[in-house]
């Protein structure tokens, strides 16, 4: 994390300073400092995948699930970095429709969990 806190730190200073001249290149110094911290970051988001793989085995989940955890996982992020880059750019109508299909993406993605659990509650009644 310290790695990444510097990195963050850095770019963030290089965007103030360079942006106070150049809004258009401050944008992407911001953009650039985002894609090395998630590069960065999915060397972590490996640790998540082996430690949620090892509780599937545990717990006797299917690994479909597991699967549609990570996508969502990956939408989230996905969905946060974009909107996060449109509202530094000034762009909000943007960041906000990204927003919104984010949200719409993450629940396609997890009718096949919503279906299982109303499965399971008309079993038991």
């Amino acid at each position: 994390m310290g790695k990444i806190a510097w990195i963050a730190i850095a770019g963030m200073t290089l965007s103030v300073m360079v942006g106070s001249v150049k809004r258009d290149i401050a944008i992407w110094i911001s953009i650039m400092t985002g894609i090395v911290i998630l590069f960065l970051g999915l060397q972590q988001f490996e640790t998540i995948v082996i430690l949620l793989t090892g509780l599937t085995e545990k717990i006797g989940i299917g690994e479909s699930y597991i699967r549609i955890i990570l996508k969502m996982l990956g939408i989230a992020y996905l969905t946060e970095f974009t909107a996060s880059i449109c509202r530094d750019a000034g762009q909000n109508l943007i960041a906000g429709q990204v927003d919104f299909f984010g949200r719409v993406s993450m629940i396609l993605v997890s009718i096949p969990v919503l279906e299982a659990l109303l499965e399971t509650i008309a079993k038991l009644f």
